[in-house]
C-alpha cells in the first residue's frame, strides 16, 4: 500500500494500534452488546407508541430483525478485526516524488526501513510493543478496503501528472539557503572584486560608449536579450571579459596562488633563463604569477568563477539542479547565474590597495555609516523573516498534518462506529473522510504543477535569464519585481490550502447526501417490512 510520506507509515500503524486498544476496551467490558439491546428496546417502544396491539408482534419482530441484521453487518465489517486484514501482512511504503536532486528516489517501507529517524523513534508502532495486547495492527475489512482503494487512486492521480513540477521552488529555496563559508574563496572573491572589477567598471563609466566595439555595444544594448545594461554591474561581466581594454588587458595587483609565472605576461619579473640579472641584488621572483583578470576569472581549474560554483557539495547540487530543472539554459548562462549568486552571498566590498590603515572619514561620516549599517542589519533581519514565511515550510508541514489527521481518523473509527449504534451511514461517512484526506496529496501535486507553470509564465525571459536574475536577487535579500513575487506566493498558498479545502467541502456535501440516501433507504425498508408483516398477520375475530 503506497502512502504519502514517511510519517504516514508510522501514523497509520499508531492510528490502528490505538483503534485496536479502544476496540478491545469496548468488547472486553461487554459494552459491544449495548447497541443491540438499544435496538430491541427501541423497537418495543415504537411498537407500543404506535399501538400495534391489533397487528400482533410480527411487525415488531420484522423491524427489530431488520435493524439487528444491519447492525451486525456494520459491526462485522467496520468494527470486528481479522488477521487477514492485518497491516503486518501489508507492504506499507512511500516513494518520494523524483526531483532535480534525486531522479530515482529510493522507496522506504515499514519493513525495510525508511532511512529516517522514524525507524527508531516509532519502532513500537510496528512491533506492537506499545501495548501488552501484542499485535495491534488489525484493521476491519471495510476500512482496509477503503484505505487500499484510496491509496491506489491517489497514487494513480499523482503518477498521471507528468512533469509534476520542474522544481523551481526547490531550486529557489536552495539558492536562498546556500552560503559561502570557505575563507580562502571569500578572500579570492574580495581580491578579484577590488583588483579587477572595480577598476574595469570605473574605466567603463569614464569612457565614451561610442568607443566600444560593435560587439560590446550589442552586449549593453541587450541586442540578444542575454545581457543588457546590468551586465556591467557584476564581476563576470560579458562586456569586461570580451571587450579590449578590460579584463584581457588588466592584471591582478599581486601574485595569485595557483597561477604559474608566465614571463611573456609577467614582464615585471626577471627571467633567469634568458640570463637577465635581478633588478636588485638578492631579488627573487614571487612563487606565483600575476594573471590577467580574464585568466583569473575564466581558468577552468583555478578560476574564480570555477571556485565559486563548485567549492562545496551544496553548490554543486545547486548547479546540477539548475541544469536539470531548466534545460533551456546554456552551460555558460547557468554558471554565470551561480557566480552571480555566489557574489551576492560573498558581498565583497571595495578595498583600496593603496589605503593606509586608519579611517579617512570624519566623526560625523563614520557615525552616519554606523547608523546605516545598523539599519541595513535590521533590513537583513526583516528579509530573513520574510524568507522564513515562504511556501517551503508549508509544503513540508502539510503532508505531516495529513498523516496526523489520518491517524486521528483511524483511531476514532471504532468509537464512532460503536456510538452510532453500528449505523450503516457510518460506513459511508468514514469512507468519504478517508478518501478525502488521502487525496489531499494529489491536490498538492496539482498545486505544484500549476505553480511551476505560473512561475515560467511570469518570468518569460529568453532562455530563462530573467528568472535567474530574479532568483539571484531574491537569494541576496533584495526584492526586485516584488509584486510578482508577492502574487506568486499568495497564489501558491491559496492553491496548497484552497484546493484541499474546496475538495473537502465538496466531499463533505457528497457524504451528507450519501448519508441521507442511506437513511431513507433504511426507513423505506423498515416501512415495507412493517407493511408486509401487517398484511401477513391475521386480524382478531370480533
Amino acid at each position: 500500500m503506497q502512502l504519502d510520506s514517511y510519517l504516514e507509515i508510522f501514523t497509520t500503524m499508531y492510528g490502528w494500534a490505538f483503534a485496536n486498544i479502544i476496540g478491545e476496551v469496548i468488547t472486553g467490558t461487554g459494552l459491544v452488546v449495548l447497541p443491540f439491546a438499544i435496538i430491541i428496546f427501541q423497537g418495543w417502544r415504537e411498537a407500543k407508541e404506535q399501538g400495534l396491539h391489533s397487528a400482533g408482534v410480527l411487525p415488531l419482530l420484522e423491524r427489530v430483525q431488520t435493524r439487528l441484521v444491519v447492525a451486525l453487518f456494520v459491526m462485522s465489517v467496520c468494527f470486528a478485526t481479522s488477521p487477514l486484514t492485518s497491516l503486518h501482512h501489508t507492504h506499507l511504503s512511500f516513494t518520494p516524488q523524483p526531483s532535480v536532486l534525486d531522479r530515482t528516489p529510493e522507496t522506504g517501507s515499514r519493513d525495510g526501513g525508511t532511512g529516517s529517524g522514524f525507524d527508531a523513534a516509532m519502532s513500537d508502532a510496528s512491533d506492537g510493543s506499545m501495548s501488552d495486547s501484542g499485535n495491534l495492527a488489525f484493521v476491519p475489512a471495510w476500512w482496509y478496503s477503503v484505505m487500499a482503494i484510496s491509496s491506489g487512486v491517489n497514487t494513480a492521480v499523482r503518477a498521471g501528472v507528468k512533469n509534476g513540477g520542474n522544481d523551481i521552488r526547490l531550486v529557489e529555496d536552495m539558492a536562498r539557503t546556500a552560503t559561502i563559508e570557505d575563507p580562502q574563496l571569500l578572500h579570492s572573491i574580495q581580491r578579484f572584486y577590488s583588483e579587477c572589477f572595480i577598476p574595469a567598471r570605473s574605466r567603463f563609466l569614464r569612457m565614451d560608449r561610442a568607443s566600444l566595439t560593435p560587439a560590446g555595444q550589442g552586449v549593453i544594448a541587450m541586442v540578444n536579450k542575454d545581457y543588457g545594461p546590468g551586465d556591467v554591474d557584476w564581476m563576470g561581466s560579458q562586456l569586461f571579459r570580451t571587450e579590449p581594454g578590460f579584463y584581457a588587458d588588466m592584471r591582478s595587483y599581486n601574485p595569485v596562488p595557483g597561477f604559474a609565472v608566465d614571463f611573456s605576461r609577467d614582464t615585471d619579473y626577471y627571467n633567469p633563463a634568458d640570463g637577465t640579472e635581478p633588478p636588485h641584488p638578492g631579488t627573487v621572483n614571487p612563487e606565483w604569477g600575476r594573471p590577467t583578470c580574464k585568466q583569473w576569472w575564466e581558468d577552468a581549474d583555478r578560476g574564480v568563477r570555477k571556485q565559486m560554483i563548485t567549492h562545496s557539495s551544496v553548490w554543486q547540487k545547486l548547479r546540477e539542479a539548475l541544469a536539470e530543472s531548466h534545460s533551456w539554459f546554456s552551460f555558460e548562462q547557468r554558471d554565470d547565474a551561480l557566480a552571480k549568486l555566489a557574489q551576492a552571498k560573498a558581498n565583497p566590498a571595495f578595498i583600496d590597495q593603496d589605503r593606509v590603515m586608519g579611517s579617512e572619514y570624519d566623526l560625523s561620516t563614520s557615525l552616519g555609516r554606523t547608523v546605516a549599517g545598523g539599519v541595513s542589519t535590521f533590513g537583513v533581519v526583516k528579509e530573513a523573516i520574510k524568507a522564513a514565511l515562504t511556501v517551503a515550510p508549508l509544503t513540508t508541514a502539510l503532508p505531516m498534518m495529513q498523516a496526523l489527521v489520518l491517524m486521528g481518523l483511524y483511531m476514532f473509527l471504532p468509537l464512532v462506529t460503536f456510538f452510532s449504534g453500528f449505523d450503516l451511514r457510518v460506513m459511508f461517512y468514514g469512507a468519504v473522510a478517508i478518501f478525502t484526506v488521502k487525496l489531499w496529496a494529489a491536490m498538492w501535486v496539482i498545486a505544484q504543477w500549476i505553480d511551476a507553470r505560473l512561475i515560467a509564465a511570469m518570468y518569460p525571459g529568453n532562455s530563462g535569464n530573467v528568472f535567474l536574475q530574479e532568483l539571484t536577487h531574491i537569494a541576496s535579500g533584495s526584492i526586485p519585481q516584488g509584486y510578482k513575487r508577492m502574487i506568486l506566493n499568495i497564489l501558491m498558498l491559496a492553491m496548497f490550502v484552497g484546493l484541499p479545502f474546496i475538495w473537502t467541502a465538496m466531499m463533505g456535501w457528497i457524504g451528507i447526501r450519501i448519508g441521507s440516501e442511506v437513511g431513507e433507504m433504511i426507513s423505506s425498508t423498515r416501512n415495507k417490512a412493517d407493511q408486509s408483516a401487517s398484511k401477513s398477520t391475521p386480524r382478531k375475530m370480533r
